[in-house]
């Protein structure tokens, strides 16, 4: 294991963190404000809401994925 590697294994981790706690707080979402809302002529803002969330939430799975949960 060269420095590099291990470096770069570090700032991984502590992207998987980072990213855990960021999803955490965008899901307890008790200081957004809740308005009735349409986005596009027909979707209500709290789906649009979700609906980001839920593909933030895939994107990170696929990193901690390849990045952090590797097999031997």
């Amino acid at each position: 294991m060269d420095l590099n590697s291990k470096s770069s294994s570090d700032a991984a981790r502590f992207l998987a963190w980072a990213g855990l706690i960021v999803l955490l707080v965008l899901h307890l979402d008790s200081w957004r404000p809740k308005r009735d809302l349409i986005w596009f002529g027909w979707m209500p803002e709290e789906l649009a809401w979700r609906l980001v969330w839920m593909g933030l939430a895939f994107l990170y799975l696929i990193f901690f994925c390849n990045r952090i949960w590797k097999e031997d």
